[in-house]
């Protein structure tokens, strides 16, 4: 029985598996003989390369100092008895902001004025005294007077003088004395700090007060290696706060460094910005651009659609519905435009999308973009 149920096992392996090959093979060749399935085209936006004006710039940031800020001190110390300005008030060059006890320096100079007199009495009367004796020797001849008592009363009379003249200086110091104890403004600005209290004591090693002048700004920023040979004194600038939105300042470069810092490769750039009426305060940030060419026609493309390497910077064209990677050169840059060589007006360039494309590759134009203006 087990002998029989073998042999009918091995005749059915010697007819199924002829059986089964012929099968596989004519199922392989019926999948070879049908086409592949192309990949559908990629649906691709592009830009159309236009020639347009362009501006060169170079990007900066920095901080709207005040033209001129400084720090008033008191001349002498002592207890504020008067306070005549407040934080926010507009001063003049030579205005009072605040005045301490000054009893001891008006006495002072009150005592300095005495001296002053009797020192000028006393010169006057030597001085005349002189004049007497030279009017007898003129008169009686040199023998009427020995010629020591006449020495005598020429020294007198230059001592005299020169007391008289430390006690000019003694009584303008004194004066000065006084006129110090009233601290004054030394530009015209706006108080943008106030430590000076009525009735509280100040020195001359802190300040009183902070006086800032708002009439214009300096824009202290760096540019880098590449950019400095680009920029000079007089380009445009425009600048913008995250304060005022809407509002551009116009600026101008006053003065550019002509060597690059050892360790950061940048070099420092101020620029001169109005501020008519004070409209925007002091000490903002700002960020901006240096105008620092124009050209009345290049190539310009949106900066994300150059793919930019070590080895060169390129961009991807559908040509005749297929993608071509082309070497461009990048030879100006505007806020998020570059202008480049290498393309020609018309060029569709792909704008870059989730999906990474190489040569050849079929796309399908969606949406041919404007020319960049």
């Amino acid at each position: 029985m087990a002998r029989t149920r073998t042999l009918a096992i091995v005749l059915g392996c010697l007819v199924g598996v002829p059986l089964l090959a012929r099968t596989g093979v004519a199922f392989w060749e019926r999948l070879a003989s049908e086409p592949l399935l192309e990949p559908p085209p990629v649906p691709v936006a592009v830009v159309r390369v236009e020639p347009a004006p362009f501006e060169r710039t170079v990007a900066i940031a920095g901080t709207l100092e005040p033209v001129r800020s400084v720090d008033v001190f008191p001349k002498v110390g002592g207890r504020v008895v008067r306070v005549y300005a407040g934080l926010g008030d507009r001063v003049q060059a030579g205005q009072p902001l605040a005045s301490v006890e000054a009893t001891e320096y008006a006495l002072q100079a009150g005592q300095a004025e005495a001296g002053l007199s009797i020192a000028g009495f006393a010169a006057e009367t030597a001085r005349r005294s002189l004049t007497r004796l030279d009017e007898v020797r003129e008169r009686l001849g040199s023998d009427a007077l020995s010629q020591q008592d006449y020495e005598e009363a020429r020294v007198q009379a230059e001592g005299a003088a020169t007391q008289a003249e430390v006690a000019r200086y003694q009584r303008d110091l004194a004066r000065r004395m006084v006129e110090n104890a009233t601290m004054t403004s030394p530009i015209d600005g706006v108080v943008s700090r106030v430590d000076a209290r009525e009735g509280a004591m100040v020195g001359s090693e802190y300040p009183a007060f902070h006086v800032d002048d708002l009439s214009s700004f300096v824009v202290r920023c760096q540019v880098g290696d590449a950019d400095l040979p680009w920029v000079e004194p007089g380009q445009r600038v425009r600048l913008r706060t995250d304060t005022h939105p809407g509002l551009v300042l116009a600026g101008t470069v006053a003065a550019v460094s002509p060597t690059l810092d050892a360790m950061t490769r940048r070099a420092p750039v101020e620029i001169e910005v109005p501020n008519p009426g004070g409209a925007v305060v002091g000490n903002l940030f700002t960020r901006g651009e240096i105008v620092v060419g124009v050209e009345s026609q290049a190539l310009v493309l949106p900066q994300e659609t150059v793919e930019r390497s070590e080895e060169g910077d390129r961009v991807r064209l559908a040509r005749d519905d297929v993608v071509a990677t082309v070497p461009v050169t990048v030879v100006g840059q505007s806020g998020e435009t570059v202008a480049v060589n290498g393309l020609s007006p018309g060029d569709a360039v792909i704008v870059p999308g989730a999906q990474r494309l190489g040569d050849g590759e079929r796309v399908r134009v969606v949406h041919p973009g404007l020319a960049v203006q």
